[in-house]
């Protein structure tokens, strides 16, 4: 019996470090989602980068591993550049964007995993998604990818953006408000100051309207595009495409061949940011943080 227990204790000891380590583990990650293990070379017909991936986002981690480890990013092309964009990757060339923005997530699709700590600062590495699905669907495609180009930017645009961001939502909120009887005059007073090109009344009294609605949005539990300090600090210093924090999943950035932004970049497009060569990636390897290290 004696023995009995003492087997029972070792083990409970051993389960309780097993769940005590997982525990110590997940809470790194949570304090620090940025945390990198493992990272992806990318070669490709304009040079190479290595991308860091991400602890903090398992499954686009994982997703993207599988898709280095059976090649299937070989010969997939660079199908968008923007200067001071995003340049997207990994479509078969056989395969017209036009039916890719068109396709279903049915069989295509990873859950979101967006996190305010992981932005789209510049060499940041993000999934797709389809256009339709911006503000709906928090899906990722589970094979195109994009990687951050952007420009640094001051705090006064990074205001104007925020405001861009929200104001058809506010808008909606200000003309419910507005058709409610108790509320017609000031609708009959913007419509005043619009008509009288008086644009600072206009001003002053739709920022009150937006007060005044702004307690509606939070109970409705929509949330307004608000960047944290740190976000604006990161898109000052380094630039990058706020606009797209909180709708694509970030997983991973560059930490080796950053110059690949300015080739990309510099690349002639046509529609749609279509480069008029042919860009391919021609092949992916996953590395260890060992062997990154090596490589250096």
């Amino acid at each position: 019996i004696n023995q009995i227990f003492f087997m029972f204790k070792q083990y409970l000891i051993l389960l309780v470090a097993f769940f005590s380590t997982i525990f110590i583990c997940s809470c790194s990650v949570f304090r620090n989602p940025a945390k990198i293990k493992t990272y992806a070379q990318i070669n490709t017909t304009e040079g190479s980068f290595i991308i860091g991936l991400y602890e903090g986002t398992p499954l686009h981690k994982d997703n993207f591993i599988k898709n280095c480890t059976s090649n299937s990013y070989d010969s997939t092309l660079i199908y968008s550049t923007n200067p001071n964009g995003i340049h997207k990757m990994g479509l078969k060339p056989e395969k017209e964007e036009i039916n890719v923005l068109s396709r279903t997530f049915k069989d295509s699709k990873i859950n979101s995993e967006i996190n305010a700590k992981l932005i789209n600062k510049k060499g940041a590495v993000g999934m797709l998604k389809l256009d339709k699905d911006f503000e709906g669907e928090s899906m990722s495609d589970n094979y195109l990818f994009y990687i951050v180009d952007g420009i640094k930017t001051d705090t006064k645009l990074i205001h104007t953006l925020e405001a861009k961001q929200n104001a058809p939502i506010i808008a909606k909120y200000i003309d419910e408000f507005n058709s409610e009887p108790n509320h017609y005059h000031y609708k009959d007073s913007l419509l005043q100051f619009k008509m009288n090109r008086d644009k600072e009344n206009f001003r002053r009294l739709y920022l009150e309207l937006t007060d005044s609605v702004k307690p509606r949005i939070k109970k409705d539990g929509i949330i307004l595009f608000k960047l944290t300090n740190k976000q604006i600090e990161q898109y000052t210093k380094y630039g990058g495409i706020p606009i797209y924090d909180g709708h694509y999943t970030v997983f991973g950035e560059i930490v080796d061949g950053i110059e690949i932004l300015s080739i990309l970049s510099n690349i002639k497009t046509g529609i749609k940011g279509k480069p008029k060569k042919d860009i391919y990636i021609l092949s992916t390897t996953v590395l260890t943080k060992k062997e990154y290290k090596h490589s250096k």
